[in-house]
């Protein structure tokens, strides 16, 4: 198996000129073959790393890049050593290696009322002009001994119902919207000014880390009535937004301000406007997605990417002659240059160009469907029968069929078609048979699949677009017969010689799964020689393969007397009243299920479709 040697720089750190400095320096061996944990092992083994309690971060930097690029899954992985196969010098591309500690905190039980040590000046966080909770930051005392904390009891989601001392939540931000949920809920004010009230809220991080800790909290109020409640229970586009955002995950989804009203209604009580009810909604978009430069931040990093990995792939501005000449070029080494050949587009000047430049003995004719928009729009009086003398025409198949429906044609419709080419739109006139079938532009339904996607940012609107056209199965051999396939970010390991996949359906259908597939595909394999034998023609041949003899005419039956004469009594049976019934009797199950019900295609559950669906999983 072939390997390359790569430099390792270690201990050192970064810049704020993205330069790694103050490093060591060691070098590894690496399989060009291999997944991204064996280079971590390695990585690891060399420099001494317990990964029990450290992790390891790896990153290089392309030459005439500023842009760090980090190794974090098999694809990157593949991508570094397909641009390390193009320079093997040792000093290119060296791999620079951050160290990072697991999270461990300081105390000595999570158990509640515990105290931790944290920052030694008292602070207040001071909140914007929408949200009105404040949060103490206090003394405490001693710092107990070391643990490591049990991610499940660190609260990261907003939707917690109870707070009270003790809880941890997994940062101030949290905790805020937390609170600010719990005020509206309970219809309670989350700051009393009264210094005689007993109402009190302290929270603490805890060892100047990003988790806070509730250290006392007691909802009572004391203080006059008027203090206490709210008339007026107001929501803020932060606390909506904060809400709202599992639902915005997925861009395919349509969720409005209409339905924000609504679930703010059902889940808080409160009413509140169009307006702030779209405003919490961009608020939410812009935390989940961004904002805009900093997707173009991304783009000379991923579009280098982009090269290595599909080097026939392109992403242009405009169709412009050089976007499209640059086609018309990856179609002419896809596809040739064939015996005769024609190309069929609108009138875009563009392509006109690019076609005379790549293809110059190729023909080119007009579509017939882009023209006659021409001529509706230019020519809006009688269209209706002008339609179907136009096209009558376009496909004539003799001259005289052909000058009888010209005759019909306003002079005006006429000069403007002569001046078109009869030989760019006309059978009768087309040197070669261009074909005359009308389908769907490809293209056309690309841009409806994206429709949605073209509200992202720049980056992600350009990943959706990869998804879309890229090899979803990269196939990795380890020998001749074990493959590891990666599949979504996932790894499958196939084996060949035993028929097995990890996932499982190899072996138990005794059929190829998709990642068996995929590698069969690569190594230009015949995927029925790996098909379990009754699935095969033959076997499903033979499973019919007895002999089926006719009848004889009834008068050559030579019947025995003792047959003859043997008499069969009819059944004992007494036709029961009514119609006879021609359906199967149902069981108490089916009928109590109703008839003709409709169920979502995403949770199962009836009474609504997708578009409405309020019960899908999202991710966070």
């Amino acid at each position: 198996m072939a390997s390359l040697t790569v430099l390792l720089r270690h201990s050192g750190k970064w810049n704020s000129e993205s330069n790694y400095v103050n490093y060591s320096i060691e070098g590894i061996p690496i399989k060009e073959y291999a997944s991204y944990n064996d280079l971590v092992a390695s990585i690891s083994n060399q420099l001494g790393i317990d990964l029990s309690s450290k992790s390891i971060k790896i990153q290089y930097k392309v030459k005439g890049n500023c842009t760090t690029m980090e190794i974090h899954n098999d694809m990157g992985y593949m991508v570094y050593v397909e641009l390390k196969k193009e320079n093997k010098e040792f000093k290119m591309y060296p791999l620079c290696i951050t160290t990072i500690e697991k999270e461990l905190v300081s105390g000595g039980s999570l158990i509640k009322g515990d105290i931790v040590q944290i920052d030694e000046a008292v602070q207040r966080y001071d909140s914007d002009i929408s949200d009105t909770l404040a949060l103490d930051f206090v003394n405490s005392g001693q710092a107990i001994g070391v643990f490591e904390l049990d991610k499940d009891l660190i609260i990261s989601k907003i939707n917690q119902r109870e707070v009270m001392a003790g809880q941890i939540y997994k940062d101030m931000a949290i905790l805020k919207e937390v609170m600010e949920h719990y005020a509206i809920s309970q219809s309670s004010a989350l700051l009393c000014m009264s210094e005689d009230c007993e109402w009190r809220f302290k929270a603490s991080s805890i060892n100047k880390s990003k988790l806070f800790k509730v250290r006392e909290f007691i909802d009572k109020h004391t203080c006059p009535l008027k203090d206490k409640m709210y008339e007026q229970r107001q929501a803020s586009n932060s606390l909506i937004g904060s809400m709202i955002r599992p639902k915005l995950t997925n861009h395919k989804r349509k969720y409005t301000p209409k339905d924000i009203i609504d679930d703010v209604k059902s889940d808080l009580g409160v009413d509140v406007s169009y307006m702030l009810a779209w405003r919490a909604k961009e608020k939410a978009m812009n935390f989940l997605r961004g904002e805009p430069a900093d997707s173009y931040k991304k783009l000379p990093g991923y579009l280098y990417t982009m090269d290595m990995a599909y080097p026939a792939y392109g992403v242009i501005d405009l169709g412009n002659d050089v976007a499209w000449t640059w086609f018309f070029k990856q179609l002419k080494i896809a596809y040739g240059d064939r015996e005769n050949m024609c190309i069929v587009s609108d009138r875009n000047e563009s392509i006109i160009k690019s076609v005379s430049r790549v293809y110059p003995d190729v023909p080119y004719f007009a579509c017939i469907w882009h023209l006659w928009n021409n001529v509706y729009k230019k020519f809006k009086k009688s269209h209706a029968k002008l339609s179907e003398i136009y096209f009558s025409m376009a496909k004539a198949y003799t001259q005289a069929e052909f000058d009888s429906l010209m005759e019909k044609v306003d002079i005006r419709v006429k000069e403007y078609l002569e001046l078109a080419g009869y030989e760019k739109w006309a059978k009768l006139y087309a040197p070669v048979n261009r074909g005359w079938t009308m389908t769907s532009n490809i293209a056309e339904s690309i841009n409806a699949a994206l429709v949605s996607a073209r509200e992202l940012p720049i980056y992600e609107f350009l990943e959706e677009v990869r998804k879309m056209f890229g090899v979803g199965i990269a196939v990795v051999p380890s020998t001749e017969y074990i493959h590891t396939v990666i599949d979504e970010g996932r790894s499958y390991t196939v084996c060949l010689l035993e028929r097995n996949c990890v996932c499982g359906r190899f072996q138990v259908d005794e059929l190829p799964c998709p990642h068996a597939w995929a590698v069969l595909k690569s190594k230009f394999l015949m995927p029925e020689d790996y098909c379990s034998n009754y699935y095969k023609p033959n076997s499903v041949v033979m499973t019919y393969d007895v002999p089926m003899y006719s009848l004889p005419d009834r008068n050559q039956w030579n019947i025995p007397a003792h047959v003859a004469e043997e008499v069969i009594l009819l059944p004992k049976w007494k036709r029961p009243p009514g119609r006879p019934k021609k359906k199967r009797d149902k069981p108490f199950s089916e009928l109590l299920h109703p008839k003709n019900q409709h169920s979502c295609s995403i949770c199962g559950q009836g009474g609504h479709n997708k578009r409405t669906c309020r019960n899908a999983p999202h991710r966070i």
